[in-house]
């Protein structure tokens, strides 16, 4: 018990808020998804990227590393994905999106936050600005069979990431009124993601239980798997390390069963996917978290 009671306070809220979620619909309460998703997206997000990034003690090469990072590791876990769908026979088009993008977002940056603090979450949103951007692109690329440049261009998350590089890379600092404004709105993004993420675990049926399963399980292997991969490719240290191993090892976005159902890509099967993934995280996170000495 000793062993694990340091990690409470990490795991915990993570739970305890998403189960706000999930009770909020047992209760039959209502929630806008559209609203909530483009709150955090238009407001909340970009709040917290520039807020945190701009505040935080975090250097230029720091974000550069973080930057790399977050593209090698997306990249080797695409890579073991691609080879896994292959040896398995599993649809590639449907599933090596899902396989690939985690739960960076309404998991990664709480975790990030609670297990390393302000310099954690801002690593942590460094690679959530960077899988943010290639889920966009990329993954909705690969879905519908045809480039979405549009989507890009038109996410407010992107232009948030480019003013903070800008504003650490020129050393330059915020207003305090605006630091504390800013701080105001990102603080209302890692709650609502949680709580969202309740919501939609509690909304979604696990169907096809046998492969919604297999292939939760095989998101958290190949995502852990990229995240080794890339530590190891770039021999990162410290707490860099520990922050991209942690955010490889989330679970399927909720995110990859909105796009399965926009695209008609098997979207019981990756709703499915990603409730069992995320149920096993709450065993395979707190071990990883252990071994990282948290």
């Amino acid at each position: 018990m000793s062993l694990i009671s340091p990690l409470f306070p990490i795991i915990l809220p993570v739970i305890l808020c998403a189960a706000i979620g999930v009770f909020w619909v047992r209760f039959h309460q209502p929630f806008d998804h559209e609203f909530v998703r483009r709150i955090v997206l238009w407001v909340g997000a970009p709040a917290l990227i520039v807020g945190t990034l701009g505040k935080t003690v975090i250097s230029a090469d720091l974000l550069q590393h973080v930057l790399l990072a977050s593209v090698c590791m997306l990249g080797f876990t695409a890579i073991f994905a691609a080879l896994a769908c292959l040896l398995l026979r599993i649809e590639m088009r449907n599933f090596l999106v899902p396989l690939v993008f985690g739960n960076f977002g309404n998991m990664g940056l709480p975790l990030c936050l609670f297990a390393f603090g302000q310099e954690g979450l801002a690593i942590g949103l460094g690679i959530f600005l960077t899988t943010t951007i290639a889920h966009f692109s990329f993954g909705a690329a690969v879905l519908s069979g045809k480039a979405m440049v549009k989507g890009v261009l038109t996410s407010p998350i992107i232009y948030a990431g480019i003013l903070a590089c800008l504003l650490i890379f020129n050393h330059w600092s915020l207003p305090l009124s605006l630091q504390n404004t800013l701080g105001l709105l990102g603080g209302l993004s890692i709650p609502l993601m949680l709580i969202t993420l309740g919501v939609s675990l509690s909304s979604l049926k696990l169907q096809a239980a046998g492969k919604s399963v297999g292939l939760g399980v095989l998101r958290l292997l190949v995502g852990l798997a990229g995240g080794f991969a890339a530590v190891h490719f770039l021999h990162l240290e410290g707490l860099e390390r520990k922050v991209v191993l942690l955010q490889s090892a989330t679970p399927a976005a909720v995110f990859n069963y909105l796009l399965a159902m926009q695209y008609k890509r098997e979207p019981e099967v990756v709703a499915g996917m990603v409730v069992s993934s995320t149920l096993i995280s709450f065993i395979s996170i707190p071990i990883l978290l252990y071994f990282l000495g948290v």
